[in-house]
């Protein structure tokens, strides 16, 4: 364990890093997606942008958000992410966002 970062932001920069990794992997397979069946993979990501954002308004959906604040938040976020990857892919629907440049 390293000294100078407390337990707390070491298991705060994991986390972090298991997201980065876990984008590369998805993004690796989008792409192959893409290139062997792009309509299917545009209604599959479509679809579950619907869910997620139908599924975080619901209180048993994830156990980690405590309020309608913090679901309305993640649905939200989910939302714009999607759209975002949408946009990345050039399928309908998509919206750019401001982490993509």
């Amino acid at each position: 364990m390293n000294q100078d970062i407390s337990a707390e932001r070491m298991e705060l920069l994991r986390l972090r890093a298991r997201i980065a990794v876990l984008e590369r992997a998805s993004m690796a397979a989008l792409e192959l997606a893409l290139r062997l069946r792009p309509e299917e993979l545009a209604q599959v990501v479509e679809v579950g942008r619907k869910e997620m954002a139908l599924g975080y308004q619901e209180e048993l959906f994830t156990a980690g958000l405590h309020s309608d604040a913090e679901r309305q938040f993640v649905a939200s976020e989910a939302e714009r992410l999607i759209r975002s990857l949408q946009a990345q892919l050039g399928f309908p629907g998509g919206v750019s966002s401001p982490e993509v440049g």
